[in-house]
């Protein structure tokens, strides 16, 4: 690779450090040892990450030669060959961004590349998934997929317990099926039950909500079926409606004219009135609107029939008629006695006899981990798709079942095949075609991928910043509605802006993790979705709008975000990580080497070699502020090989 400077001037900060005072600048232009950018020291409050169960070891070496064979097989068979295996620098790169979602230290490359021990790729991958990397990591996945946001629809929402509980549930390691069962039989409110979120996040859409959570859970899509028979695949409008029944009695807010529920009258109504007659000029909107509404949000079921639409065209129902409740497929458990409906979907769902769900999820980290799925779309499987290796599509899948619903250890598996361990296929790849995993494919970073990295390469242990807690959320704001008063609600209002508004938390950025108004903390741990001008949007965080709808391409907002924003400039400050690792080194050869390890985890060759010295010398020590940023720019950087 030919190493490209381009645009840069010597404004950079490397030109603050001692040895450019000594090359002519006067110590009081000298930018004094910054403050500014976060220690990293502050308390971490995640619990312990799960390790994952050193006793599956050798089943994990089993299962993971198993699938080379099979791969093995398909290679002589399609005439393909496998790309190379990866070299043990870009091993711990791919690893550390794959399963850790960030570039690895210097430190931590050294230790990996200078270690003889014969199992060292195990123990990395197994040290990761056991770390707050990959929960932070997963986190971001899942918030993608299930379209996390911390304004949902209606922002009388209070949707952060719901994403801490995700993050516990990936910390914990909770087996994949429980938690699915767990989110589609919740209630209650989200501060007594945060699994209630995911039905909160399609609040009084019920219709929509099943073809969302068919897509995700089963990998299938239906959505064409809630207004007409599906176009392209087998799915009837009436089959739709009867798989929906099931969702439909599903409510998320208690009815405000409920007379049973609220004998005092309408809550909002009685209440904003009641602090009006106290303070004529009192703001009943607001936060004050908020406690009550956040209060009336609460998940639970009744008795609902689904009717068919009124101009339902097809001969197999008439309008208006009342559906049965009956799965897309398979067959289901009757609704009875104490037994909800909501609950028996969730059987059904999340049965090891479902064909689609442990399949689904099984290509879903297939995909994550290669690029492609071995059956694409990953979110449209139909009864005729065919993967491109149905053998070890049905070995992991078999595996799945077998273990538990442990997705990591799924993950583990696939992280430890030789498939996975060789270099990446570049170019773009012809979707017309099967592809056959000589290796994963070439992809750019996620936007979450980068932005976590560039926090390696400046914050000292960013991880140690979280999110405020929502854990004593109950305490401040659960109100007893029909017996509240407005002081009542007063009361929850300044608790709740003192310690879990937006304001509270922009407070203890500012007080712990800022750089110029920016929070420097891991992606899992900033606001979701971020506003449209952050870095992440910038680089692809999607809106949490549709389902898995970020994106990895490129744009000329991007450019310019990585030429002149301020996490760029930020590592390039005195007290950033790299820069400590840099000047710290004891000879130009040294820093350049540090430079090179630390960017993109391997030395400079010959050429790439003399084009930094020849920068260094033509900008001092300015100069190794240029190397880096030209090599942050670098596709190589940015793209996971």
């Amino acid at each position: 690779m030919r190493l490209l400077i381009v645009l840069i001037i010597g404004f950079l900060i490397f030109a603050d450090s001692p040895e450019a005072n000594a090359q002519g600048r006067s110590s009081s232009d000298a930018r004094k040892p910054t403050s500014r950018i976060p220690k990293g020291d502050g308390k971490v409050e995640w619990g312990p990450v799960a390790k994952v169960n050193k006793a599956t070891s050798d089943n994990v070496r089993t299962i993971a030669g198993k699938i080379d064979r099979l791969m093995d097989a398909d290679y002589q068979k399609h005439n393909v060959l496998p790309n190379p295996r990866l070299s043990d620098s870009l091993f711990v790169r791919r690893a550390y961004l794959e399963i850790g979602g960030r570039i690895p230290l210097l430190k931590e490359v050294g230790e990996f590349v200078q270690s003889k021990a014969p199992d060292k790729r195990e123990k990395l991958i197994d040290d990761l998934l056991s770390s707050y990397d990959y929960v932070s990591h997963t986190y971001n996945y899942w918030a993608d997929i299930l379209r996390l946001q911390d304004n949902p629809i209606n922002n009388n929402q209070i949707a952060q317990p719901y994403h801490e509980w995700i993050k516990d549930s990936i910390r914990e390691n909770t087996p994949y099926n429980k938690w699915v069962h767990t989110m589609l039989t919740a209630e209650g409110r989200i501060w007594e039950n945060p699994a209630v979120g995911f039905s909160m996040r399609d609040s009084n859409m019920e219709l929509d909500a099943v073809d969302n959570m068919v897509q995700v859970w089963l990998g299938t899509q239906i959505g064409c079926a809630q207004c007409h028979d599906h176009p392209f695949d087998r799915w009837t409008q009436r089959e739709y409606y009867e798989m929906a029944a099931y969702w439909y009695g599903t409510r998320t807010r208690l009815g405000a004219g409920d007379k049973k529920m609220f004998p005092n009258g309408n809550p909002l109504t009685r209440l904003r009135d009641e602090l009006k007659q106290m303070d004529p000029d009192a703001n009943t909107n607001g936060v004050f609107s908020r406690m009550i509404n956040a209060n009336m949000f609460a998940t639970y079921e009744q008795t609902r029939p689904l009717k068919l639409p009124h101009d339902y065209q097809y001969d197999n129902g008439k309008p208006n008629q009342v559906v049965s409740m009956k799965p897309i497929f398979g067959k289901a458990e009757s609704v009875k006695g104490a037994s909800s409906s909501r609950e028996v979907l969730a059987n059904w769902m999340t049965s090891p006899d479902n064909p689609r769900f442990a399949k689904n999820i099984v290509n879903r980290m297939w995909h994550k981990a290669f690029g492609i799925g071995l059956i694409e779309p990953v979110n449209d499987i139909r009864d005729d798709s065919v993967a491109s290796n149905p053998e070890v599509l049905d070995l992991l899948t078999t595996e799945l079942v077998n273990n538990g619903f442990d997705v990591r250890e799924i993950q583990r598996i696939i992280f430890n095949t030789k498939a996975w361990q060789r270099e990446a296929t570049p170019g773009d790849l012809d979707l017309t075609q099967t592809y056959y995993f000589p290796g994963p494919t070439l992809r750019r970073m996620s936007a979450e991928q980068i932005w976590d990295s560039l926090l390696t390469l400046a914050v000292y242990n960013p991880e140690s910043f979280t999110r405020p807690s929502m854990d004593n959320l109950a305490s401040a704001i659960n109100l007893d509605l029909d017996k509240a008063k407005a002081t009542d609600v007063n009361r929850a209002m300044t608790e709740f802006n003192e310690n879990f508004s937006p304001t509270a938390e922009r407070k203890v950025t500012r007080e712990r993790n800022s750089y110029k108004g920016m929070t420097l903390a891991r992606a899992s741990e900033l606001q979701t979705p971020l506003p449209p001008e952050h870095f992440l949007r910038q680089f692809g965080q999607s809106d949490r709008e549709l389902i898995e709808s970020s994106g990895r391409q490129g744009s000329v907002g991007q450019i310019l975000t990585i030429f002149n924003g301020e996490i760029t400039h930020m590592m390039l400050e005195r007290g950033s990580v790299i820069y400590d690792t840099v000047m710290s080194a004891p000879s130009t050869t040294d820093r350049i080497n540090a430079i090179f390890y630390t960017v993109l985890t391997r030395a400079p060759k010959s050429n790439e070699r003399d084009v930094a010295e020849r920068e260094l010398k033509a900008s001092g020590n300015a100069g190794y502020g240029n190397v880096i940023w030209a090599l942050i720019n670098t596709k190589e950087f940015l793209f996971i090989q």
